[in-house]
């Protein structure tokens, strides 16, 4: 295992590949929907940092970790919420209105 400690949660996919072949093939996913993804996908990757710093009693890493979540989770609800206004404002929306738990 080269020291590393196996989590029963393997890494989440990240959606980069995901963005990439939608901007090849133009999309027209909104770009804060686009961001919001994004901000999902580095949480989960500081949640498993944080998992696996637990488990190897890292507890500096921990603290250090969570802090930047933190920061992630604050940035996510500003672009739920921007999203959720944009939708609302624009009298056409990306889906049926509402922000997306993704």
């Amino acid at each position: 295992m080269n020291g590393r400690v196996m989590n029963e949660h393997p890494p989440v996919p990240g959606l980069d590949f995901f963005w990439e072949q939608a901007d090849a093939e133009a999309s027209d996913e909104h770009p804060l929907e686009r961001e919001l993804c994004h901000r999902l996908d580095v949480m989960e990757r500081y949640r498993q940092m944080i998992l696996d710093a637990q488990m190897t009693g890292r507890d500096d890493m921990v603290d250090a970790l969570v802090v930047q979540h933190e920061k992630q989770a604050r940035v996510v609800r500003q672009l739920r919420s921007a999203l959720y206004r944009t939708r609302n404002t624009n009298g056409h929306a990306y889906g049926n209105g509402q922000p997306h738990d993704r």
